[in-house]
C-alpha cells in the first residue's frame, strides 16, 4: 500500500507526452468544427457559427442551392439546341433530356436560340466524372415570361411559369418639315430605320418632292410595350401618322396591333388607290422631263422616253411599286439597268445605276419603297442621275402622268375591330393634345411618353 506522502510525480517526459496527446485531440476537434460549419467565434461568451446566406440568381429568383452546387450562366450558341447547351455545361445526357421534356411546352428546345441566356445549378451525381445533376434552371424566353425548373425532394423536375404584366404606353412625336421629310423626322427624335419606314408610308400616298414642302406639319403616334416595372419590350411601334400639307391632311392608321402585320390604311379605313411612286429616288430634282429634247452627249434631237432625276452618286433608288424584277443587267447606253414588272400591265425601268441592291436579280420580288439600286453615271451619262421609265402594256408613257393602281385597295373600314382600334387611337390623340399649327415654331418634340429611341 502506498501512502499519500510517498506518492511521486510522473517523470517530465511522461508529462510532455500526455500534453502533446491532449493538444492533438483538441486540434482535431477544432479542425472538424471548422470543416463542418466555420470557425467558432466567441460572442458575449457564447460560441456561434457563421451561416451561409442564400444567394440570388441574376434573373431574380432566390437560389437556395445546396452548398455543393455549382452555379453557371450559359449563353446558347449558333446551331445549339437546349439539350446540347446543357451538355456543354456539364449536365448528363439523361438530365438534359429530362429538362428539355419539362420545358418543351413553353420553350422551343429543338431549334437554336443564339444568345439566349439561362442559369443553372449543378450538383455532383452518380453520373460519372464530368457529369452533374441538374438542381435548378432559370430561363426567360421573353421579357414578360420566366420559367424556373427545380428538382423536388422526390428527385423529379418541376416547372413553374410566371408572367409579368405588360402595358402599352403611347408617345406622340410631332414636328415640321424643314427641307427633307426624312431628316425632319429623325430630327424629331425618331430612329433612322423608323423614319425610313414613315417616309415610305407617306411616299405611297404623296409625291415627296412636290406634295410635301418645308413648313408642313407631321404627327407620329408610337406605342411602346413595357413590363410592369417600366422596362421597355422591344422597339416602339408606329400606330398612327398624319401630315398636313397645302393640299390637305393625310391620316394613316395601323390596321393591327404591334404583334400583327404592319399594314396601314387611310383615315376612312380604305388605303385608296396606291399609285406608282413618281419620284423613286431620294434627294432628287427633275433635270429632264418626258418628251423631245437635244441629247446632251449625242447632240441630236430625239424623244426622251423617261424622266431624269439629278441626285448624288450612291443615293438609294426605290421600287416604284410592288412587283417582280425582270431584268438587272448592262444595257448599252443605259448602263446598269433594272426593269420591274408590276400589276395592271405596268413596268418600270431604272437606268445609269451605280449598282443593284443586294438580292436584286431576275425573279426577285420587291415591295414599293424598297431600295433596289443606287444612283450612278454608268452608260451615256454626263453625271450621276437616275433615268426613270414607265411602261403600260409594253409602251412607254410619261412617268409623271402614270395614275394606274398598282396595289389592289382593301376596304377594312367596315371591320368592327378596325373601327374600335381607330376609335382608341383617336382617343389617345385627343388626350395628348391638339396638333400644332403649320409653320409654327412650337411644332416639335414628343409628349405622353418617355421619349428616346423611337
Amino acid at each position: 500500500m502506498i501512502s499519500p506522502g510517498n506518492h511521486k510525480a510522473p517523470p517530465r517526459a511522461a508529462r510532455s507526452r500526455s500534453f502533446a496527446k491532449a493538444t492533438v485531440v483538441v486540434g482535431g476537434i477544432v479542425a472538424l468544427a471548422w470543416l463542418i460549419g466555420g470557425w467558432p467565434v466567441a460572442s458575449h461568451g457564447t460560441a456561434r457559427v457563421t451561416a451561409m446566406r442564400p444567394r440570388t440568381s441574376s434573373l431574380g429568383a432566390p437560389a437556395n442551392r445546396p452548398e455543393a452546387a455549382l452555379h453557371e450562366t450559359v449563353s446558347m450558341r449558333e446551331g445549339e439546341s437546349l439539350p446540347r447547351a446543357l451538355a456543354h455545361a456539364g449536365v448528363g445526357a439523361g438530365e438534359a433530356a429530362a429538362a428539355a421534356a419539362a420545358l418543351a411546352d413553353d420553350f422551343d428546345v429543338v431549334n437554336a436560340h443564339p444568345g439566349q441566356r439561362f442559369e443553372i445549378d449543378l450538383a455532383p451525381g452518380p453520373l460519372g466524372p464530368g457529369a452533374r445533376t441538374l438542381v435548378r434552371l432559370w430561363l426567360e424566353p421573353r421579357a414578360d415570361v420566366r420559367l424556373e425548373l427545380w428538382r423536388g425532394g422526390d428527385g423529379a423536375l418541376r416547372l413553374q411559369r410566371s408572367e409579368t404584366s405588360v402595358y402599352a404606353q403611347p408617345d406622340l412625336v410631332q414636328g415640321a418639315v424643314d427641307g427633307s421629310l426624312y431628316l425632319s423626322i429623325v430630327g424629331a427624335g425618331v430612329s433612322p430605320d423608323a423614319a425610313s419606314r414613315i417616309e415610305e408610308l407617306f411616299g405611297r400616298r404623296l409625291d415627296l418632292t412636290r406634295d410635301i414642302q418645308s413648313g408642313d406639319r407631321f404627327r407620329l403616334l408610337f406605342e411602346q410595350r413595357r413590363l410592369g416595372d417600366g422596362r421597355a419590350m422591344g422597339a416602339p411601334s408606329l400606330i398612327y401618322a398624319d401630315i398636313a400639307t397645302r393640299a390637305g391632311e393625310r391620316r394613316i392608321y395601323r390596321l393591327s396591333g404591334p404583334d400583327g402585320p404592319g399594314d396601314f390604311v387611310d383615315d376612312g379605313g380604305d388605303p385608296g388607290p396606291v399609285h406608282l411612286l413618281r419620284t423613286p429616288v431620294a434627294e432628287a430634282r427633275v433635270t429632264s422631263s418626258f418628251g423631245m429634247r437635244l441629247h446632251p452627249i449625242l447632240g441630236v434631237t430625239r424623244m426622251h422616253e423617261g424622266v431624269d432625276f439629278g441626285a448624288p452618286a450612291g443615293a438609294p433608288v426605290f421600287a416604284a411599286g410592288d412587283g417582280v424584277v425582270e431584268e438587272a443587267r448592262w444595257s448599252g447606253g443605259y448602263g446598269r439597268w433594272l426593269r420591274i414588272r408590276h400589276a395592271s400591265g405596268l413596268e418600270t425601268g431604272y437606268a445609269h445605276l451605280a449598282d443593284w441592291a443586294v438580292g436584286i436579280g431576275p425573279g426577285a420580288r420587291v415591295r414599293q419603297g424598297q431600295v433596289v439600286a443606287f444612283v450612278g453615271a454608268s452608260g451615256l451619262a454626263t453625271g450621276p442621275h437616275l433615268h426613270f421609265e414607265v411602261f403600260r402594256d409594253g409602251q412607254r408613257i410619261d412617268p409623271q402622268l402614270a395614275d394606274a393602281v398598282v396595289i389592289a385597295a382593301r376596304t377594312p373600314g367596315s371591320d368592327p375591330l378596325f373601327r374600335a382600334r381607330k376609335a382608341t387611337i383617336d382617343a389617345r390623340l385627343a388626350m395628348l393634345g391638339p396638333p400644332c399649327a403649320r409653320f409654327s415654331s412650337e411644332c416639335g418634340g414628343s409628349s405622353g411618353g418617355r421619349g428616346g429611341g423611337l
